[in-house]
């Protein structure tokens, strides 16, 4: 193949990824600006196709249907909050404190738009199929992760006393704070304040129990059978 030839092909590969990313990013905007304005749940993909003037055909080239499409204009956002709140948190001292800095990073994510930030955190549930589940489910892989390590960072330094799993104690704090984040965002005028301080709450439970005296428990157990 002479070099002219190849130049060709490289100028037209060229081409179309870059009318690809063109029409990505016309399809984001077009999803998210009728996302917002009419609503999820009563925007259809083919309204979405004809506002990013795109062939609707071309839209399963990128999401699976409209959850799919849904989860296209957060995945990369998402990906960013991961990575910075386990920056926030890692320059914090103190276990809650780490915890309260990370997971306010995804607080002050959802805080700005709540009304899609629901629907989002509504179809979270059950998001495993789709072109884009699969990020998602990474992003939410790192996120354990990152707690886990978190978990052991404290048990090496003293602070918890547990032999539990640091991977069971992350999803169990995950746990937490996802209830906490539906709870806060399905009020009509979600303050970042009260959001965290209900959560520091919560996480301060989680951590430090309800005080059982030693032996309550078991006994409880065999009382129980």
């Amino acid at each position: 193949m002479s070099a002219d030839a190849t130049e060709v092909i490289e100028i037209s590969l060229g081409a179309r990824e870059k009318n690809k990313a063109e029409k990505l990013l016309r399809i984001r905007k077009a999803a998210r600006l009728l996302f917002t304005t009419r609503g999820y749940d009563d925007t259809t993909m083919r309204e979405i196709a004809k506002r990013a003037d795109v062939g609707f055909g071309t839209m399963f080239t990128y999401a699976s249907d409209k959850r799919d499409l849904l989860f296209l204009i957060f995945n990369d956002d998402l990906d960013d909050v991961v990575d910075s709140a386990l920056e926030r948190a890692s320059a914090k001292r103190g276990f809650l404190e780490q915890l309260i800095a990370y997971f306010g990073v995804f607080y002050a994510f959802f805080l700005p738009q709540p009304d899609l930030s629901r629907v989002v955190l509504r179809e979270m549930t059950f998001y495993l199929k789709g072109r884009q589940a699969e990020q998602f489910q990474a992003s939410c892989g790192r996120m354990v992760q990152h707690l886990a390590s978190l978990v052991e960072a404290a048990k090496s330094r003293q602070t918890l006393a547990t032999h539990e799993e640091p991977q069971i104690i992350a999803q169990a704090l995950l746990s937490t704070f996802a209830h906490e984040l539906r709870r806060w965002i399905a009020v009509d005028d979600p303050q970042l304040s009260s959001g965290l301080t209900r959560l520091r709450r919560m996480l301060v439970l989680q951590i430090f129990g309800l005080g059982p005296r030693k032996g309550a428990l078991e006994r409880g157990t065999m009382s129980a059978s």
